[in-house]
């Protein structure tokens, strides 16, 4: 911090009154390690916030957001990142997992918030839910004359293991509701210090991001490794089109963050005078989820000279990374060949799948697992270094022995050793290049977030004239991932009337508006007859990969999610086309 005591540390652009402006607030380290130490006193005098208490934070992306983090470090306490799009259920749920004493509200986030409120006082009564009034928070901190606390290094440091949690950040959960992964501090550390090598990270960056903050991309791998090597970080408070170019130039950013969704908008926009501005200055993208098909014209028309794709998940111990700048890489998540694939095997490998069956791995006459050739499908597995001691490698998830030790798989080369099952398909290509294929199991991502089918299909057949669901992500055309499709069988089997349908989809709407987070909706749905096997589970194969817009038999009645109205309606050829070419939403 010494160092570089006096260069800013954090760009952060609060929207204005006018719409389109901005109010650019700017932090040296040296200022906002003040402030961290500030706030500390405040949350350790005022709130009882001690070493080890699990505090949420329930918050859009600002400076208190950073600092408070910090403050919580610096007392030896563990923040938890909540997802500020969850309510209800979901939101119950993540408090209560993690064992939270506090959680901090700011009030952009408060009205979503107070609609599970009375949940919340009901199901965890001893959780105190503390509203932030930023302004208020900002202008008592930055009063240098205010009591300033920091933890002796000692008590900190006390019988902290490299395994121990140093953040909770959510992940999706199969069984419907968020899980906890838990970041150790060893990942903490390769994060700060070995990821921005790899992504030619320094003091001399400046990275735009405006993922949301409780997501690892923007804390994890974004925050960390910026401050670790005293760049600056340039903060929106979330992803706009419109202003993304006026926001990258107003911060004089030279490095943008992206998840795969951001390039695919930022592509598919309308040029502007802003953007022609970053042209040549704008020398870095990183992020994740950047596919092949719009990689090169991404770089090409936003004359951005190289990109960093890096592969992570919350729970993951490690990441993947490929830096390509002169075409070798394009569409990887690792491209430094077959040499570094014999070195970092002992990290992370790619392992045969089944044919018929991607979920399940392939196992020779010995029962070991096998390496794939070049364009075969194979699933991305991470090693636990001590089998005997599998926390030290994967922490897992909070309070959820079944889900931590569901991702482990055993005697894979070897009797005896374990590797972690990531659920995602890749495959090598001829130069040993890596290649994201496809997601498995019980999840798809859509609008930047990963969607669990158990919880939408839980939420669909929460209606009572709903019998059974199957929920899968279908592809559309010029867009991101996977957005949901609901394959509904009704209690009548599909028998109602055209009156009763009707009613049935307007109350879907409603039903799926109300309880899911916009990026859980199924956009689509279809009526059909779901079978089950023969011990009583529902086969997911046949409906994997869906046909729009009329379904497999092309007669079938497909109906989509009216944004405006709120409601499933008929979708038709011509509607089809408006949502490929994006004149129409969902």
């Amino acid at each position: 911090m010494k160092k570089h005591a006096q260069k800013t540390a954090l760009i952060f652009l609060r929207p204005a009154a006018a719409k389109g402006k901005f109010d650019i607030e700017k932090y040296t380290y040296a200022e906002l390690y003040g402030l961290v130490l500030r706030l500390s006193h405040i949350l350790k005098t005022e709130y009882g916030v001690e070493r080890n208490d699990i505090v949420s934070l329930y918050m859009n992306n600002s400076p208190l957001f950073i600092i408070m983090w910090l403050a919580l470090w610096n007392l030896g306490a563990i923040p938890c990142f909540q997802n500020n799009n969850l309510a209800h259920k979901a939101l119950v749920h993540s408090l209560s997992v993690v064992d939270s004493r506090l959680v901090f509200v700011d009030e952009e986030c408060q009205s979503l918030f107070d609609e599970t409120k009375d949940e919340i006082s009901e199901k965890i009564p001893d959780l105190r839910c503390i509203y932030v009034d930023q302004k208020q928070w900002l202008k008592s901190i930055e009063n240098p004359s205010s009591p300033t606390f920091r933890l002796d290094n000692a008590e900190r440091d006390k019988n902290l293991l490299y395994y121990n949690p140093a953040v909770l950040i959510f992940t999706s959960g199969t069984s419907g509701l968020p899980k906890s992964a838990v970041n150790s501090w060893r990942k903490v550390f390769f994060a700060s210090f070995f990821f921005p090598h790899a992504m030619r990270l320094s003091s001399s960056t400046n990275m735009y991001t405006a993922m949301p903050l409780y997501h690892g991309t923007a804390s994890i791998l974004g925050v960390l490794p910026i401050l670790a090597h005293g760049g600056t970080l340039s903060l929106g408070t979330k992803f706009s089109l419109s202003s993304y170019w006026t926001q990258v130039r107003l911060t004089g950013a030279n490095t943008i963050q992206y998840v795969g969704e951001v390039c695919r908008y930022l592509l598919n926009g309308p040029a502007t005078e802003d953007e022609k501005w970053c042209h040549g200055k704008v020398r870095l993208a990183v992020g994740n989820g950047l596919r092949a098909d719009i990689w090169t014209k991404f770089k090409e028309r936003f004359k951005i000279p190289a990109i960093g794709e890096f592969y992570a998940s919350s729970e993951a111990p490690f990441a993947t990374t490929c830096y390509e700048q002169y075409g070798i890489g394009v569409g990887c998540i690792r491209n430094q060949g077959w040499l570094a694939d014999k070195v970092l095997s002992v990290m992370y490998c790619l392992v045969k799948t089944e044919k018929d069956d991607d979920a399940t791995l392939y196992r020779n006459e010995q029962g070991y697992c096998e390496k794939p050739r070049p364009g075969e499908n194979a699933e991305l597995l991470m090693h636990v270094l001590n089998p005997k001691n599998i926390k030290a490698t994967f922490p897992g998830y909070v309070n959820n022995e079944d889900a931590t030790y569901s991702k482990i798989v055993r005697n894979v080369f070897r009797k005896g050793d374990a590797w972690i099952r990531t659920d995602d398909l890749f495959q090598y290509d001829e130069y040993g290049c890596i290649k994201f294929v496809d997601r498995l199991g019980d999840t798809y991502r859509w609008k930047s977030e990963n969607v669990s089918t158990t919880q939408v299909e839980n939420c669909l057949q929460s209606h009572p004239s709903i019998d059974v669901s199957v929920v899968v992500g279908a592809r559309v055309p010029n867009h991101e991932g996977r957005c949901g499709y609901a394959i509904l069988q009704t209690k009548s089997r599909n028998q109602e009337s055209n009156d009763e349908r009707r009613k049935l989809l307007l109350e879907l709407g409603e039903v799926v508006c109300s309880q899911l987070p916009h990026f859980a909706r199924p956009c689509f749905v279809r009526f059909d007859i779901i079978e089950h096997t023969h011990n009583h589970k529902i086969s997911k194969k046949r409906f994997r990969d869906p046909v729009l817009p009329f379904g497999p038999s092309n007669k079938d009645t497909v109906y989509y999610l009216n944004l405006s109205t709120k409601k499933y309606e008929p979708l038709t050829e011509e509607i089809y086309q408006g949502i490929a070419s994006g004149s129409i939403r969902i």
